[in-house]
């Protein structure tokens, strides 16, 4: 027995000291390729399309399609070789405007993982379906605005075109279709001088990026929906939302930048906001449990060129402030007061 124990004891000791480097080997492994999962499940491609749809014509609108050709992910300046990336959208006039009446236009911008007829829901309310005519195409056309909506690059029946970047180079596709619409002003039957611009979640987040960067004054007014402030932080928020531990963040960072080769701090409005020349209206609500109030909070306080309006509700959900009674009504009267109609 005596002889037995040194042996147990060096076996033992042998199993400490490759064991435990084995064990946290395999725990880093293991955590490192579960955030590469959940940053593959964020950039992915073509995935993210509802199976619900409602477009401006099942409502009666007289629906204008419409598609642009943009840069491809990879083109650089001057390169004509690349080829472009399609941009599928869609136009509809007031229901009682004249054939010359040029009334003034807002473009959409939809968010993560939706499409411009996308039918919403969430895992928190099954029940729930809403798309950009619930959010506001509808009460705005009706009000004497035109309006616009395309899908972004990998979303509804634009192109696949590299990952999905949180709003970094969908910005560039809202600022195409902001040109687009004011070179065929004719063609839609639109003002082509007064074109205000509607985001919603991370639509928000390319709609304040692209008015950052709106060097034309193409951009009159601009109203945001729930509208994350900061990229970095906000990765902690959508696994917080989706009952994933937020201990993934860190990791989950690294692969989105290893990935795509954009850092997500690039994706944060705040560092923008000092940029943006045009009106801004943000609105937010309390009960935001996937982007938390504490976005709109950052973002009403950042460095502005040009304050901007702040509405700050209680009670509504992601993306469903527009139940406010008095939301659509309050959206009308700021793109009336900006653009006119």
């Amino acid at each position: 027995m005596t002889d037995f124990l040194p042996i147990a004891r060096h076996a033992l000791s042998m199993a400490l000291f490759w064991g435990i480097p084995i064990v946290a080997a395999v725990g880093l492994i293991a955590y490192f390729g579960f955030a590469r999962l959940i940053a593959s499940k964020l950039l992915g491609r073509r995935v993210l399309r509802c199976t619900d749809e409602e477009s401006p014509a099942d409502r009666g609108f007289d629906q204008i399609a419409f598609e642009i050709q943009v840069p491809s992910y990879n083109a650089v300046d001057g390169d004509t070789e690349t080829p472009k990336c399609r941009l599928d959208g869609w136009l509809i006039r007031p229901p009682d405007a004249n054939p010359d009446d040029r009334p003034p236009c807002v473009l959409m911008a939809h968010g993560f993982s939706s499409h411009k007829n996308c039918l919403w829901t969430f895992p928190d309310d099954p029940d729930y379906r809403a798309s950009l005519l619930h959010q506001g195409a509808d009460s705005l056309c009706r009000a004497g605005f035109a309006v616009a909506a395309i899908d972004l690059r990998n979303h509804g029946q634009s192109d696949e075109n590299g990952p999905v970047t949180l709003g970094i180079r969908e910005s560039y596709d809202v600022l195409a279709t902001l040109r687009y619409l004011k070179a065929n002003a004719d063609r839609f039957g639109i003002d082509g001088s007064r074109l205000g611009l509607r985001g919603e979640s991370m639509g928000g987040v390319t709609s304040l990026i692209a008015a950052s960067r709106d060097d034309c004054g193409l951009i009159a007014a601009l109203w945001c929906d729930s509208t994350f402030a900061d990229g970095h932080r906000v990765v902690g928020d959508f696994l917080n939302y989706a009952g994933v531990w937020r201990g993934f963040a860190p990791a989950t960072r690294l692969w989105l930048k290893t990935l795509t080769g954009l850092d997500v701090n690039d994706a944060s409005p705040v560092r923008y906001v000092e940029k943006i020349r045009c009106p801004v209206m943000l609105v937010h609500s309390t009960g935001d449990t996937m982007v938390p109030i504490e976005h709109f909070d950052q973002l009403a306080s950042a460095a502005w060129a040009n304050p901007p309006e702040t509405w700050r509700l209680a009670g509504h959900r992601h993306n469903r402030l527009w139940k406010e009674p008095d939301y659509h009504q309050r959206q009308i009267e700021f793109f009336r007061q900006h653009l006119g109609a």
